[in-house]
C-alpha cells in the first residue's frame, strides 16, 4: 500500500495517539495536589461483562457502559439511542422498532429479517438471558445499567456474538418501599407514561417490583390517502420481578416481561429513486420519464420525494407493522463458602408482523402479509469461585433451542400487474426452522504477579439446524428439507498489566463464530451458506488520571474473518419470463476490520462533567464476488455496508443550585456518524440515496430537580437537521423508502417516592 494513502495516514496517526496515551497515562496518574486528593472523583462503574462483578477499568474488553443516571438523563428508549453514543457502532432503520440492523466494528446484525438461528451477529442479554434470536430491540424498562461490549464475546455470550454483545441489567426488587411515576408530553400528540413500584412483602425474604409503560403518538408522517393513518404508534409494556431470599445463601430472581408494539405503517417516505428490480421489472414504462434518460421514473403521487417531502405518504391499503413478545427469566444464585452456583432459565416468544400495502403508492399494486413467529428457550448452569485467591475461574454449560416459523403471502392488487387478477397469490413462503445447541465454556484468570494477570477462556459449541422451507415466487416452486450440524471451539486469550491501581493495559486474542444454514434459491449454488468465523486481536489502555478527574479508555483492534454472512435480495424474471423474488444469505470469502476506539470522561470542576468518544473503522471485503442485479460483482476492497469510517459523540452536563430545595442542570449531547453504504446493492450504485451522507445530531435537556421530583424540558435534533440513516426497499412505486429525521420536543415529569 502506498505510504501516502489517506487510510494509511489515518491508521498510523491513531496508532501514535494510542501509543502516546499508553506511555503518558502512568505519569498522569500522579496526584496533582493534596487538595485535589480530597475532592471527589469519577465514580467507579461495576459491570458484569465476565459474569462476575468487576470494576469497568479492570476488564480487558472495550466496553461502553451507561449507568442508570445516564440512561434516565439521555432518555434512552431504543437500542439506537445508546449505540449512537458508542464508538464504532452503527445502525440502519427499515421502518419499525423491530427492524433495526445493528453494527459493531463492521459486523452487522441481520435483525428481524431471518429465522431463529440466523437472526443476529450480536448477542443481546437481558438479565443473563440472550433474547437476540427473537428481538434485537427489547424494551429498556427500569434499567440499572447497559453494557456494550465490542469484539467477539463467545466465552460468555455465545456462538453468535461475533461483533460483540449488549448486556442489559434491570433493577431488582429490594427491601425498600419505593417507586416512581413518569409523564412525558411531546410533539405529534405523543404521550409516554411509565410507573414503577417496589414492594417488600416479607422483610429480607420476599419483594416484588412492577413496571408498566404506555406510549402513543400520532407520528411524524401523514398518509394523505382517504384511508388516513400514518406512522401512528401504540406501545404497551409490562414487567414483574420477584426476589425470594429464604436464606443468606440462596437468592431466586423471577422476571416476566410482555410487550406489544404496533405502528400504522412501515415508517418512511419515497426517495424517488427506483431499485433495479422496481424500475426494470415492476414498473418499466409505467410512469413518465421526467429526467429524459429514456426510463420511467417513480410516481410523484401527489406528495413528492425526500428531502422535499419529509412527512407525507400516499398508500391505499391499511398497514399494521410491529411485534409482540413475552419473555421470562429465572435466576438462582447459591453461595457456598468460596463458590457461587448460578442457574439461569430463559424463554421468549415473539411475533413479528408486516401486513398491508407493500407498493407504497395510491394505486393498488401489491399487498403483503408477513408474519415471523420465534421462540427461544435456554438453560445455563455456572460455577465460579468467590475467594480472593490468585486464580479466579468460572465454568459453565448451556443448552438452548430456537424455533422460527415464517408465513408470507404477497397478493396482486386491483391494478392487476403482470395481467394477473386481483387477489392473485404471486409470492409465498412457509418455513420452519429449529436450532438445537449446547456449549461448555469457562475462563481462568491467574495473577502471575500483583501487576500481571493472564487469562484463558473458551467455548465449545455445537448446533444442529433443521429446516423445512416451502416457497414459490411466480411459477417457481421450491421445497427444501435439510438437517445439518455445526461445531467449533472458540478460544480467548488475554494479558493484563496494571501500572498501578489506576492504569491498566491489556491485550486479547479471541475467536468468534456463527453457524451456517440452508435456504431456498432460484439458482444453483445459493441453497446453503457456510459458518462465519473471525479472529479479533486487540490491545487497550484503561486509566483513571489526574486524581480521578479524567477517565481515559482506548483500544486498537484488528479483525480477520472468513465466510462473512451477508444478507441479499434478488428479484426479476428468468429466461422463461417467469417472475421470482428471493431473499437470503451469501458468504464473503474474506474480510478484515481494523480501527481504534477512544472514550474519555472528565470532571471539569465541581459542576461540569464531559464525556467524549470517537471510533475509527476500516472494514473491507478482501475477497467477495456477489450476485447483484443479475450479475456477478467483484466487491474486493469495498467498504462493508453499515461501517462508517468515523463515529463520534460528546456530552456536557452543567449542574447548578437554584435554591435550598432545587437543583438544575443543562445537558447537551452530540453524535456524529460518517457516510456509509447500507447494503451490497448500494456498493455498485452512486449518488442519492445509495450514498448515505454523514450527519450530526444535537440533543438538549434542561432539568429542575427536587428531592422527590424532576421536570425536564428537551429538544431532540436541536437544529432540525434533515438526514437519514439508509434507504430500504419497502415500497416500489415511489422508489426506495427513507425514514426521515425530525425534530422532537417535549416535557418530562417524574415523581419518585419511598417510605421516608
Amino acid at each position: 500500500m502506498n505510504a501516502n494513502h489517506p487510510d494509511t495516514l489515518s491508521i498510523n496517526y491513531l496508532i501514535r495517539i494510542f501509543t502516546f496515551c499508553s506511555l503518558v497515562a502512568p505519569l498522569l496518574s500522579v496526584p496533582l495536589t493534596a487538595s485535589s486528593q480530597e475532592s471527589q472523583g469519577i465514580e467507579e462503574i461495576i459491570v458484569t461483562a465476565q459474569r462476575r462483578e468487576q470494576n469497568l477499568q479492570e476488564v480487558p474488553i472495550s466496553i461502553s457502559a451507561f449507568t442508570n443516571d445516564a440512561i434516565v438523563k439521555n432518555m434512552f428508549a431504543d437500542v439506537t439511542d445508546f449505540l449512537a453514543l458508542t464508538p464504532n457502532a452503527s445502525f440502519i432503520t427499515s421502518g419499525a422498532k423491530s427492524r433495526r440492523q445493528l453494527s459493531i466494528r463492521g459486523v452487522t446484525s441481520l435483525g428481524g429479517s431471518g429465522l431463529s438461528a440466523r437472526s443476529s451477529t450480536l448477542a443481546f442479554y437481558v438479565d443473563g438471558f440472550n433474547v437476540a434470536a427473537s428481538s434485537i430491540n427489547p424494551p429498556l424498562m427500569d434499567a440499572e445499567r447497559i453494557e456494550v461490549l465490542r469484539g467477539p464475546q463467545a466465552t460468555y455470550f455465545g456462538r453468535n456474538a461475533l461483533g460483540g454483545g449488549i448486556n442489559l441489567v434491570t433493577n431488582r426488587p429490594d427491601d425498600e418501599l419505593s417507586g416512581s411515576v413518569m409523564l412525558d408530553f411531546a410533539r405529534y400528540d405523543t404521550l409516554d407514561v411509565e410507573g414503577v413500584l417496589n414492594l417488600p412483602l416479607i422483610d429480607d425474604v420476599l419483594a416484588v417490583r412492577a413496571n408498566v409503560k404506555y406510549y402513543e403518538s400520532d407520528g411524524n408522517i401523514e398518509n394523505i390517502h382517504p384511508i388516513a393513518g400514518g406512522n401512528d404508534a401504540e406501545y404497551k409494556y409490562a414487567k414483574l420481578a420477584v426476589r425470594y431470599t429464604p436464606t443468606d445463601k440462596l437468592t431466586i430472581d423471577l422476571t416476566g416481561t410482555t410487550a406489544s408494539e404496533h405502528v400504522g405503517m412501515r415508517e418512511g417516505v419515497p426517495s424517488g429513486v427506483f431499485s433495479t428490480f422496481a424500475g426494470g421489472t415492476l414498473f418499466a414504462g409505467e410512469f413518465p420519464d421526467r429526467d429524459g434518460d429514456g426510463n420511467s421514473d417513480p410516481d410523484i403521487d401527489g406528495i413528492g420525494f425526500f428531502p422535499t417531502n419529509t412527512h407525507l405518504t400516499n398508500f391505499n391499503h391499511p398497514q399494521d407493522i410491529g411485534s409482540e413478545f413475552d419473555y421470562f427469566v429465572a435466576q438462582i444464585d447459591y453461595e457456598m463458602t468460596n463458590h457461587l452456583f448460578t442457574s439461569i432459565t430463559g424463554y421468549i416468544d415473539s411475533d413479528f408482523f408486516l401486513n398491508g400495502d407493500i407498493d407504497g403508492g395510491s394505486k393498488d399494486y401489491f399487498n403483503e402479509f408477513r408474519n415471523i413467529d420465534r421462540q427461544s428457550v435456554s438453560q445455563e448452569f455456572r460455577l465460579q469461585n468467590t475467594d480472593d485467591s490468585r486464580l479466579q475461574w468460572s465454568l459453565g454449560v448451556i443448552v438452548a433451542e430456537d424455533k422460527g416459523d415464517i408465513i408470507n403471502r404477497t397478493f396482486i392488487g386491483a391494478e392487476m400487474r403482470f395481467g394477473l387478477p386481483d387477489g392473485f397469490l404471486i409470492d409465498g413462503e412457509d418455513s420452519a426452522e429449529t436450532a438445537e445447541s449446547w456449549a461448555v465454556f469457562g475462563q481462568a484468570d491467574y495473577d502471575l504477579t500483583d501487576k500481571l494477570t493472564v487469562s484463558f477462556g473458551g467455548r465449545y459449541t455445537e448446533e444442529t439446524i433443521e429446516s423445512f422451507i416451502e416457497g414459490f415466487s411466480g411459477t417457481l416452486v421450491t421445497i427444501l428439507s435439510v438437517k445439518d450440524t455445526f461445531s467449533d471451539f472458540l478460544p480467548r486469550f488475554a494479558v493484563t498489566y496494571a501500572f498501578d491501581e489506576k492504569t491498566t493495559v491489556y491485550g486479547t486474542a479471541s475467536k468468534g463464530y456463527k453457524s451456517g444454514g440452508v435456504q431456498i434459491a432460484p439458482f444453483p449454488g445459493a441453497e446453503s451458506f457456510d459458518p462465519e468465523t473471525l479472529w479479533n486481536y486487540e490491545i487497550g489502555l484503561k486509566a483513571d488520571l489526574l486524581n480521578n478527574k479524567l477517565r481515559l479508555n482506548t483500544a486498537l483492534f484488528y479483525m480477520d474473518w472468513e465466510d462473512l454472512q451477508v444478507g441479499f435480495q434478488q428479484a426479476g424474471t428468468n429466461e422463461a419470463g417467469e417472475f421470482f423474488l428471493f431473499g437470503g444469505i451469501d458468504n464473503a470469502e474474506q474480510a478484515t476490520s481494523k480501527g481504534v476506539e477512544v472514550s474519555a470522561m472528565a470532571l471539569l470542576g465541581e459542576n461540569l462533567t464531559v464525556n467524549f468518544g470517537v471510533g475509527y473503522l476500516d472494514a473491507k471485503y478482501d475477497r467477495f464476488v456477489a450476485f447483484i442485479d443479475g450479475e456477478n460483482r467483484v466487491l474486493d476492497g469495498r467498504t462493508i455496508p453499515n461501517s462508517p469510517k468515523w463515529t463520534a459523540s460528546a456530552d456536557a452536563e452543567y449542574g447548578f443550585n437554584v435554591s435550598s430545595s432545587f437543583d438544575g442542570y443543562v445537558r447537551l449531547t452530540w453524535s456524529y456518524r460518517d457516510e456509509i453504504r447500507a447494503s451490497n446493492s448500494a456498493l455498485i450504485q452512486s449518488g442519492f440515496p445509495w450514498e448515505v451522507p454523514s450527519y450530526n445530531v444535537f440533543n438538549l435537556r434542561v432539568g429542575l430537580e427536587h428531592q422527590n421530583y424532576t421536570i425536564v424540558a428537551y429538544v431532540e435534533n436541536l437544529f432540525d437537521k434533515v438526514y437519514y440513516t439508509n434507504a430500504y426497499q419497502k415500497a416500489f412505486a415511489g422508489g426506495l423508502f427513507i425514514e426521515p429525521s425530525f425534530q422532537n420536543y417535549g416535557v418530562r415529569m417524574t415523581y419518585n417516592f419511598d417510605k421516608n
